[in-house]
């Protein structure tokens, strides 16, 4: 055999070599998103050099990295990664995986307000779902969206919908969502007990499933109409641990709502805020998720606290033009 011959040969077994464990590394970060996604994240995180990855690698790193940054709220990562995955758009493997990117893009989109564009994305992700698993998710995706433009009729009559779906299917972890974004607008629509009774199932549901980041959400919403009801015994019961994973966990938007549940709590109880203390709530205010959590906390929790918050504005309709957006908006792979 000639040194060519062998060098190729001994380069194409090197590069076997090293695939298999970074495959076993993706499929490790693959394996948590459910569960632990800040730990999908810190394993991705510990790849060296993803970009010098195979394509196929390169586009399971960032649809896991897009995928566990959705629960951890970092918006950041989501888009830096749907970017990355778009450089792919022709691969084989990209079009097998198009509607979990479409309908993370969508998702991206809602929570910057490019309403208009996030409906086009999930509707994508409509075209081309191929099982009940990915039509739940994205009727999911599509009742949140009805909810952001006030639309609550709409949104509560796709929960129904999807609910159903998730019920025939047996599918826990969607079912948890569902009675978390339907505690949410019972929230919305002052519906205080209904909203309990949602956030008491989600939080049942998920813990079964023993997904932390869902734990968080519930647990925290939970504790938001424990304090509305002044339920106090109850709020003390279910902070403790609520706070030992929301702490442990990369959601900022979460640990702002929870300061704000604490200190209200303190504040019920005649401890009277400090200038340092009206400071980090306006800073945690910033922080929350969105407007609509926004407009909970100015309602129900700094009533009383002698706290200027920030106006909220109607957001302007804006439109989302990067270049590979436009595939999107033809919706033709």
């Amino acid at each position: 055999m000639r040194a060519a011959e062998v060098i190729a040969l001994l380069s194409l077994i090197s590069g076997t070599i090293v695939a298999a464990p970074l495959d076993d590394k993706l499929k490790e970060a693959e394996d948590y998103l459910r569960v632990d996604p800040s730990r999908t994240l810190k394993i991705l995180n510990n790849i060296p050099t993803p970009h010098a990855l195979t394509d196929v690698q390169q586009i399971r790193w960032h649809i896991a990295a897009m995928r566990a940054s959705v629960f951890t709220g970092d918006l950041k990562q989501i888009i830096d990664s749907i970017e990355a995955i778009f450089h792919h758009q022709t691969h084989p493997y990209f079009i097998d995986k198009l509607v979990t990117v479409t309908s993370g893009t969508g998702i991206w989109l809602r929570k910057h307000d490019y309403i208009i564009d996030a409906q086009i994305s999930l509707e994508c992700s409509v075209k081309y779902a191929i099982n009940d698993r990915q039509r739940l998710t994205i009727t999911n995706s599509l009742a949140l969206l009805a909810r952001q433009l006030d639309e609550l009729e709409k949104a509560k009559a796709l929960y129904s919908k999807a609910q159903k779906l998730a019920k025939l299917a047996d599918r826990k972890n969607l079912l948890a969502i569902i009675e978390n974004n339907q505690g949410l607008i019972a929230l919305e629509e002052g519906r205080i007990e209904r909203a309990e009774q949602h956030f008491r199932a989600a939080l049942a549901g998920y813990q079964n499933i023993d997904k932390r980041s869902g734990q968080i959400s519930a647990g925290v919403n939970l504790l938001f109409v424990f304090a509305l009801q002044q339920q106090w015994v109850n709020f003390q019961r279910l902070y403790s641990p609520t706070e030992t994973l929301t702490l442990a966990f990369p959601n900022a938007g979460k640990q702002a709502l929870l300061l704000w549940l604490n200190t209200r709590f303190k504040h019920m109880h005649g401890e009277p805020l400090t200038v340092e203390e009206k400071k980090s709530l306006l800073d945690a205010y910033a922080q929350l998720d969105d407007d609509r959590i926004r407009k909970l906390v100015r309602e129900h929790l700094s009533t009383g606290m002698d706290m200027v918050l920030p106006g909220l504005k109607k957001p302007a309709t804006k439109r989302f033009n990067r270049p590979w957006f436009e595939k999107v908006k033809r919706c033709d792979w």
